[in-house]
């Protein structure tokens, strides 16, 4: 969310709109889009995701929440509006920026978020296949295909499954191939867990910054709010 309205005052800086015969241009700064609404936009958009997670509709009514608080109508708006129009956005800026709410409220989008996980394993996997078959170089079905096969055996059970396939095939697995996959395993064990630890240490600041983001009230008092 945060990119994408970023993106879009980029996009309007050489725009002319016409307001009460008043001739402005753009849409960020003050009193329009400032950096300090984006960041609480933002927050509001993954406080609306966080809190509806397996209820598709009720998401996607709280991120519409969002824009509508914008303009000056609160009915549907959650704890962190206080019904008051101190930040509400003008005309032309709300209707530049409602595609971009349309874009990610869209039922597609939003069905990817309800289980509230990553996409993470499956990039793992993905880095697995592209490891052994890169994406740069073109490669016949059967090399295409053993890469496959090879990096699901690796992800599902790990290096050391790849014993039972060269038996399967009749060649030997000797001390030192052994010993090698039990490495590479143990290697693959703990990078994980260090990055499971990076990551929710991450998480967490995260979330912090976002619960500030969602609950603070007022453009102004973020840096960067004019």
């Amino acid at each position: 969310m945060g990119k994408r309205l970023l993106d879009k005052v980029n996009e309007c800086k050489g725009k002319v709109y016409t307001v009460d015969k008043k001739k402005i241009k753009g849409i960020g700064g003050a009193g329009k889009l400032t950096k300090a609404a984006i960041k609480r936009i933002q927050g509001h958009y993954g406080g609306a995701i966080r809190k509806n997670v397996n209820d598709l509709e009720k998401m996607k009514k709280a991120i519409w929440a969002i824009w509508y608080h914008r303009k000056g109508k609160h009915t549907e708006c959650g704890s962190w509006c206080d019904g008051s129009n101190k930040n509400i956005l003008p005309e032309f800026v709300l209707e530049e920026i409602r595609n971009i709410f349309e874009d990610l409220s869209s039922d597609n989008l939003l069905k990817k978020c309800l289980h509230g996980g990553t996409q993470n394993a499956n990039e793992s996997f993905h880095n697995l296949i592209w490891d052994r078959c890169p994406k740069t170089t073109f490669v016949g079905k059967d090399r295409l295909q053993i890469a496959v096969f090879d990096g699901t055996i690796v992800f599902n059970d790990g290096e050391m499954q790849r014993c039972d396939v060269f038996k399967e095939l009749g060649l030997k697995v000797g001390y030192h191939q052994k010993s090698g996959f039990r490495k590479l395993d143990s290697n693959r064990v703990t990078a994980a867990e260090k990055q499971i630890r990076k990551g929710n240490k991450q998480k967490r600041a995260q979330r912090t910054i976002m619960a500030v983001q969602e609950e603070n009230g007022d453009d102004s008092y973020l840096a960067g709010g004019h």
